[in-house]
């Protein structure tokens, strides 16, 4: 036997037969694999593949997803998913809760020869809190995520501290056993806990977005439409966590509180920072990526309530964060646009000409774009009070259809408010038909309905007499006038005018050296 012949007796030995079999098995699983995909041989009788047939088993291939693009944060609160147990289920686990609960407030006790060990009770709140978590109890789950994140925050755990006070912030917000206004305190501490967190971790952008949720902690159940002036402060101060005021090209109209960075012992002002203020506001700059998308959270909260100075001095933490690493996107595009706006809703076209030519329009991409002719022609209409002009630059259906539907739609309201003298407000109805594309027509039916309903409650009241059109054409509108002329004594008239003395008789006629005029 040759060695060849042994060594393929020794390989089928172990691993089978080999050879001839193995090419003959590869070439039928090749082959059935080729008629599954395929079908089978075609007959020389028929040319056309065998249809299908469908059986009970076979699945749909799954759509394609289709990009539908960025699409903005709302600003509906979000439920907690949670996952209620019951029956005999939720007793056990209760009962395990309940168990990790007694093993944290023992790992928390300080005996003769031990002392309070943080961390292991830190744990065991942890697994109690998550154990409630699957009951459905959201008022024991808030009550240990606390205790977990006080105990995890004393032993340096600042990370999972931070995520466990954001978690029970969310569960304060959605609680039923509590008020609103105690909602707001306790969700506003919480998450400032959670900053402080995010800060000794050395995350300023986390730590600014955790500020920014505990400033809208304060608007939780608000239905009014005026801003509390604690939670535009609470919102401004978040603004300033991301961008500092020395570098917010708005910073004048911060409305609350004072910059942080600027001394206010020294003369120096947000717009006239001193050296050393600008080198730290450049060292706390928040950069990370997509940092603007919480400034723009807060944006959207203001115009809401119609504070358009605060709106446009975040709008320029926006564009500063957004135009950091001096590139030109489209996001910064509409961001310039934004403040166009918002600063021609506040009535102050001159200003948006000056920043749209020594700012925006330093942008070389920003000058073929689209929205530079939107921004363009908003100012110069008003600018130049031209009302046809305006209507035309924001109508829906114009040129700028594109810009303004790429817009947000608070921006959209926005636009359609704005006026051609004084600030953007709310029930103009004819423009803002006109900006939304309505027809007149369908506005002054509903008006018209609105005041049929007030005719059809109020009692039948007496109708005028109409008048014809040709005695409407005859009226001059000095009728009353003549009949009031009418009615004077003209007799009485000639003796008043008798009694004036115009100096045209004899004892009139003085001299002028028989007057002293001393």
């Amino acid at each position: 036997m040759s060695y060849k012949q042994n060594a393929s007796a020794n390989r089928d030995a172990l691993f089978g037969s080999a050879g001839g079999d193995s090419k003959k098995k590869k070439s039928s699983k090749k082959k059935s694999d080729r008629e599954d995909l395929f079908g089978g041989k075609s007959s020389k009788s028929s040319s056309s593949r065998p249809a299908p047939t469908s059986t009970s088993t076979s699945r749909p291939a799954p759509p394609v997803p289709s990009s539908k693009g960025y699409k903005y944060s709302s600003n509906k609160k979000k439920s907690p998913i949670t996952v209620g147990l019951s029956g005999a289920a939720k007793e056990a686990k209760m009962k395990e809760a309940e168990d990790y609960r007694d093993k944290a407030k023992k790992a928390m006790q300080k005996g003769l020869f031990s002392k309070p060990d943080p961390l292991a009770a830190s744990t065991y709140y942890k697994r109690a809190a998550d154990a409630y978590q699957q009951c459905g109890e959201n008022r024991l789950e808030r009550l240990y995520r606390i205790n977990s994140a006080d105990c995890q925050m004393s032993v340096g755990a600042y990370a999972t501290a931070a995520g466990e006070y954001t978690r029970a912030a969310e569960l304060v917000e959605d609680a039923e056993d509590e008020t609103v206004e105690m909602k707001r305190e306790i969700g506003k501490k919480l998450l400032l806990n959670a900053a402080e967190c995010w800060l000794n971790m050395n995350e300023p952008g986390k730590a600014a977005s955790s500020k920014v949720q505990a400033a809208l902690a304060l608007t939780w159940g608000d239905e009014s439409s005026l801003l509390p002036k604690t939670a535009l402060e609470a919102l401004e101060e978040s603004v300033e966590a991301f961008v500092p005021d020395p570098l917010n090209p708005y910073a004048r109209y911060r409305q609350t509180g004072v910059s942080a960075y600027v001394n206010p012992d020294s003369d120096e002002t947000v717009e006239n920072p001193s050296e050393e203020s600008l080198a730290l506001a450049e060292t706390n700059i928040v950069s990370r990526p997509y940092a603007h998308e919480s400034i723009q959270e807060v944006v959207y909260i203001l115009i809401s309530y119609a504070e358009y100075p605060s709106a446009l001095y975040a709008q320029g933490a926006v564009s500063t964060v957004l135009a950091r690493d001096g590139v030109s996107s489209l996001t910064l595009s509409r961001s310039f646009t934004a403040e166009t706006i918002l600063t021609l809703a506040m009535g102050d076209p001159i200003a948006a000409e000056q920043n749209f030519l020594n700012r925006h329009v330093q942008k070389t991409a920003y000058l073929s774009s689209r929205e530079c002719k939107l921004s363009e022609e908003l100012f110069r209409a008003v600018k130049t009070r031209d009302g046809e002009a305006l209507e035309e630059a924001r109508s829906r259906e114009g040129s700028n259809r594109a810009a303004i539907g790429n817009l947000h739609e608070s921006f959209r309201e926005v636009l359609a408010m704005i006026r051609l003298s004084g600030v953007a407000r709310k029930g103009d109805p004819e423009t803002y038909a006109k900006s939304t594309g309505k027809t007149s027509s369908s506005t002054k039916k509903s008006s018209s309905s609105s005041s049929s309903k007030k005719k059809s409650s109020k009692k039948p009241e007496e109708e005028t007499p109409k008048e014809s059109i040709e005695d409407l054409a005859a009226k001059t509108g000095y009728e009353e006038d003549a009949e009031a002329g009418e009615a004077l004594d003209a007799n009485a008239l000639q003796n008043e005018l008798d009694a004036l003395d115009f100096g045209d008789g004899e004892e009139s006629d003085l001299d002028d050296d028989d007057i002293d005029l001393r």
